[in-house]
């Protein structure tokens, strides 16, 4: 899969893990770990990742002070080491670093591999051709026990807001391009790869065992993964789709204020209900394309009530997110006029919102995990 990664890596991205490789000779250490990803991160300050790390005052210099410390307090550490298992060869040159580095391949934690393989996912959520590193930040904060993490925790940073941050700056950055794909061309595209190179995966496989004469007892068909990509992947693409969409309307809206000064507010919520009800419809349309048009594996088609469950619950996303948008222009309004009594009402109800979204994700995995599972796979 780290070959499928750097296929699709962008030079900013290759830039980082060169950067992250250095960073972990530099540090002598045997391979690259998710921390020394995240100081190569941190130092890349043309992109989108070092501004939005810069926004919870992540600076290259104090992210590496703070990993060296925790090697230094704690060399023995479990969390600090948790990731060393499943080493894999980089299969880059070892960059330029001081004299003393040792002149040896540098390998792939287990944890790095997932990072970079999320980073790879979310390149697919959000429809771009390329990866980048505000994918592979954004992978980062996914991983639980990745060193980063302690990283992220013993800096202050709140990885809720900072998520939040990375979509507002994707926003900013993508709301000046003049075509992004759809919902559900993002979405479509994007199971589309992912099915292919797992099934290609599995050929390849098939085919091993052929020429070795050594038979493999099972390897699921192309129905099967199709089924399993859709369970695994389609909740994933829905919320990030949506969650954007959302960031990218208020960039617009944003724009044409300065362009033509405050709109009415009846025009404002009617523009964001006509955005939600056309999310609704892109949703009900990707449900239909994976079910019957291109792959035609399953026995029937969601009926309307089913239609209806899935599509409150991205409106109660497109709500609710709308809802954090506005928290947080409140927040940093009263931030710059230091109102710190109107400030603690408002953090409290960003965090209430930050849970609801957490119950809103929950719920849209059931629902769409259901969907899918209640359907079965037509034989091959």
């Amino acid at each position: 899969m780290i070959d499928t990664v750097f296929e699709r890596a962008g030079e900013s991205l290759l830039s980082v893990v060169q950067h992250a490789m250095a960073e972990c000779l530099n540090m002598n250490h045997a391979y690259v770990c998710t921390e020394h990803l995240l100081v190569a991160l941190a130092s890349d300050s043309d992109s989108m990742s070092s501004f939005a790390l810069s926004t919870m005052k992540m600076t290259e210099e104090n992210t590496r002070a703070e990993v060296e410390r925790l090697f230094k307090d704690h060399p023995e550490s479990e969390l600090l080491y948790s990731d060393r298992p499943d080493v894999v060869e980089s299969g880059f040159p070892n960059p330029v670093v001081s004299p003393q580095a040792v002149d040896k391949p540098i390998g792939f934690s287990d944890l790095t591999v997932q990072a970079l393989t999320r980073a790879f996912d979310y390149s697919l959520f959000f429809g771009d051709n390329d990866i980048e590193p505000v994918h592979l930040l954004l992978g980062l904060i996914d991983l639980p026990d990745a060193t980063a993490l302690k990283v992220f925790e013993d800096m202050g940073a709140n990885l809720t807001f900072l998520r939040r941050e990375i979509l507002i700056i994707m926003a900013a950055e993508r709301g000046l391009e003049r075509e992004l794909p759809g919902l559900r061309e993002a979405t479509i595209s994007g199971m589309r790869e992912l099915i292919d190179r797992l099934y290609g995966a599995v050929r390849s496989l098939s085919n091993l065992s052929s020429r070795s004469r050594l038979p493999i007892s099972y390897l699921p068909s192309r129905q099967e993964i199709v089924h399993r990509v859709c369970v695994a992947y389609f909740a994933d693409f829905l919320w990030t789709q949506v969650a954007f969409k959302r960031y990218l309307l208020e960039e617009t809206l944003n724009l044409l204020y300065q362009r033509s000064g405050p709109l009415e507010s009846e025009l404002t919520a009617s523009i964001i209900s006509h955005a939600a009800q056309n999310l609704r419809e892109e949703v009900r349309s990707a449900f239909e394309y994976m079910l019957s048009n291109e792959y035609r594996l399953f026995d029937k088609m969601m009926d309307e009530a089913e239609y209806d469950e899935i599509g409150t619950v991205i409106e109660e996303l497109w709500w609710t997110q709308g809802e954090e948008i506005a928290l947080h222009k409140l927040f940093a309004e009263a931030l710059d006029d230091h109102r710190r009594q109107q400030m603690l009402g408002l953090q409290k109800r960003r965090i209430e919102i930050a849970e609801r979204l957490s119950r809103i994700k929950v719920k849209l995995d059931d629902t769409v995990r259901q969907c899918f599972d209640k359907r079965s796979v037509s034989p091959a």
